[in-house]
């Protein structure tokens, strides 16, 4: 059973799940299919851009199309309403296991003076007060939104039926080696890719940075949970306060379309320098808008942008991210998707071992 978590809450959370599943299966398959209808015949424009634009004209009048979006948005409102519920009314019990395990799971320092990149005041997701706006937002992220209604699928990148924990396993196996020393996350959040990297290299050392307070403080009651000891640290992805040729694994899961191209560029220049000679770069995000299955699947994700509080979203899925690790040094650079749709789609690169 969850932390914390009363009948007001399960039943909320079970509504907002089943809507988000039945909407992703149904109403965007019926849409789909409205779409490929009107497509029949014409020829695709080249640019991807061009390609979004014709999408929404051809689906313009679409009731399927309109309802799922419509239900898309509500449940992205009302998701961290029913959060937030449900910690006020488990907040006793969910306050009294990060006290009992306040003395496990390794070592968080916190940095006061950490400074904080303007695109980190974006109210992600329509997060109230961004992922910091409640002092154990990371908890109602990781435990309640995320666990209870993103792990059904139907939103945003992950298709009905895939398991949310699932996708972040079959990204960290896809590391060229067996075994690592030192792996760093950057944008560890509340620890579940971090989980994942920890049970596919259970030698290795755990090391994560992330500018949020509440959900460092997660992933380090994530990592009690499980009996491992992490290092954690509030510090940007662009300076992580590490010294050079430190890992030999840098790794970053779905950090990419929450930060504007500028900031991007400076996250892969600073894994270059930490990681080691010879170690590896691997990112994980959603595929660019070339790479997915269908122009239906495209714009579906790309009305994230306007409509869900993605501002970074369609910047990042019009990226070469393959020419990103590249400029900044990296080699042997490869491009490929694990799981459904594509999602998550893998760059990974090595920093030269000269």
């Amino acid at each position: 059973m969850k932390t914390g978590l009363k009948q007001r809450g399960r039943a909320n959370f079970n509504l907002l799940a089943d809507l988000a599943a039945w909407s992703g299966r149904e109403l965007q398959a019926s849409a789909e299919r409205t779409l490929d209808e009107r497509l029949e015949g014409q020829t695709l424009p080249e640019g991807d851009r061009e390609r979004l634009r014709l999408g929404y004209e051809l689906l313009d009048g679409s009731r399927s199309f309109a309802w799922d979006r419509f239900y898309t948005r509500l449940i992205a409102e009302r998701q961290f309403v029913a959060g937030l519920e449900a910690y006020e009314d488990g907040a006793a019990e969910i306050r009294a296991e990060y006290e009992a395990n306040a003395g496990k799971g390794g070592v968080l320092e916190l940095d006061p003076d950490v400074e904080i990149p303007e695109y980190w005041t974006t109210e992600f997701h329509l997060t109230p007060g961004g992922w910091d706006g409640h002092e154990h937002m990371g908890f109602i992220i990781h435990d309640y939104v995320y666990d209870l209604i993103f792990a059904t699928g139907g939103i945003g990148a992950i298709k009905p039926g895939s398991h949310f924990s699932d996708l972040r396993y079959v990204t960290a196996v896809e590391g060229n080696r067996d075994h690592y020393d030192n792996i760093l996350e950057l944008g560890v959040g509340t620890g579940r890719y971090a989980l994942a990297l920890q049970h596919a290299y259970p030698n290795a050392k755990i090391h994560g940075i992330d500018l949020g307070p509440s959900e460092l403080l997660h992933a380090k009651l994530v990592a009690a949970r499980n009996g491992f000891e992490w290092n954690l640290r509030q510090a940007q992805a662009e300076a992580t306060g590490y010294d050079a040729d430190t890992f030999d694994l840098t790794t970053a899961f779905i950090l990419f379309h929450e930060i504007p191209a500028p900031a991007a560029k400076a996250v892969v220049k600073e894994a270059f320098r930490v990681t080691r000679p010879g170690g590896e770069f691997l990112v994980a995000d959603v595929a660019p808008y070339s790479e997915h299955e269908s122009l239906f699947r495209s714009v579906v994700l790309d009305w994230e942008t306007d409509h869900r509080n993605e501002p970074f979203w369609r910047g990042a899925l019009l990226t070469d991210r393959k020419a990103l690790l590249e400029s900044a040094g990296f080699v042997d650079v490869q491009e490929y998707g694990v799981g459904a749709a594509n999602y998550p789609w893998i760059t990974k690169g090595v920093k030269p071992a000269a």
